[in-house]
């Protein structure tokens, strides 16, 4: 109780001085953001409704996280890619803003909205206009980026899937070519339609032996047989070439095949290129211009200020104190033998 008391007798003894500091420090603060230009606060809110779009389909197989990691991955990469440097360096040459990228940064805040699933882009700037444009085009370059990132793999894959395709087009090619370069170095066309054209015709000349060979009239029989023996000839070499074409056509089916295929999935990843691209899966709540500036009076720091302020007025008071009663103690010191002398000459 008694150091207390000390305490407060120090404190009330220079309670002046810890007034002055007190009142100096928040007249300062007070000043200082009354002088100060008012400042705007611009919001962008933007929404990540979709994970990335997965990639062509015959690389799904190499896909195993869920969808709701992948949502959370494109939301975190997001973030990240509107807080680059290099986004933010884009948005200041775009607008032709001669700050340093430190500076704008210090300007940007990203937070999520606690009543929705929405983030927010708040960018504060002495302009309202300024403040709402250049949350504007930071949304805007941050987009159009991440999309271009994004899109790198699918690209990527489209490109190697194109010169796939490239390659088997002039397989497919070669394959017609060749197919019909048989059918017209052979005469044929649709070789089923022949075949069943020669089997008709010779079991036709058949029946016609047989009977020529029933009325006895060997010279027509033996005609006959010499017709059946070619045209059976004629009907083994339309059998090679069927077995000869088979093979060249199923070559064109074959390589047709693996194209349609390969077409598709270009066609797929284009679609999906994009649709990344586009970003269609971030939604966008553009911001507007402030019509109201910032409070210029902090109420925060203006209590953080008085309360740093009181703490080191009372620590300048006890060091004070400290001081004035170390200096008597120390007079008091250096003057004792000279008081002691003249006492014991006093009395002598």
């Amino acid at each position: 109780m008694q150091d207390i008391l000390i305490y407060w007798q120090v404190i009330r003894k220079r309670l002046w001085l810890i007034v002055l500091l007190v009142g100096v420090t928040l007249g300062v603060i007070v000043l200082t953001s009354y002088l100060s230009k008012p400042v705007y606060k611009a919001t962008v809110s933007f929404q990540v409704t979709a994970p990335l779009p997965a990639e062509v389909s015959i690389f799904n197989e190499f896909r195993t996280s869920s969808t709701s990691e992948e949502l959370a991955r494109t939301r975190i990469n997001f973030v990240a890619v509107l807080q680059s440097e290099f986004v933010i360096g884009q948005a200041m040459e775009e607008l032709g803003l001669d700050v340093d990228v430190d500076e704008l940064t210090k300007q940007m805040v990203v937070e999520p909205d606690e009543e929705s699933e929405f983030i927010r882009l708040r960018v504060m700037a002495t302009d309202p206009e300024l403040a709402a444009a250049i949350a504007n085009v930071l949304m805007d370059k941050a987009t159009q980026y991440f999309g271009e990132l994004s899109a790198g793999s699918i690209t990527a894959n489209k490109e190697f899937i194109e010169q796939q395709l490239e390659k088997v087009k002039d397989e497919l090619d070669t394959a017609r070519e060749a197919l019909i370069q048989f059918r017209i170095q052979n005469r044929v066309g649709s070789l089923d339609g022949l075949l069943r054209s020669q089997e008709s015709l010779i079991t036709a000349l058949k029946q016609e032996r047989d009977q020529a060979f029933v009325k006895g009239d060997e010279q027509a029989t033996k005609g006959y047989e010499d017709v059946i023996a070619q045209r059976e000839r004629e009907l083994q070499e339309l059998i090679l070439l069927s077995s000869e074409n088979e093979v060249l056509w199923d070559d064109v089916v074959r390589i047709k095949s693996t194209y349609s295929d390969l077409l598709n999935t270009v066609t797929e990843a284009g679609l999906k290129e994009n649709e990344i691209l586009s970003a269609r899966f971030i939604r966008v709540i553009p911001a507007s211009v402030p019509s109201h500036s910032l409070p210029r009076l902090n109420v925060k720091i203006l209590l953080l200020g008085g309360i740093v302020s009181l703490v080191l007025g009372i620590i300048i008071a006890f060091a004070l104190e400290y001081s004035s009663r170390a200096a008597v103690t120390t007079g008091t010191r250096e003057q004792g033998p000279a008081v002691e002398v003249m006492f014991g000459l006093q009395t002598k």
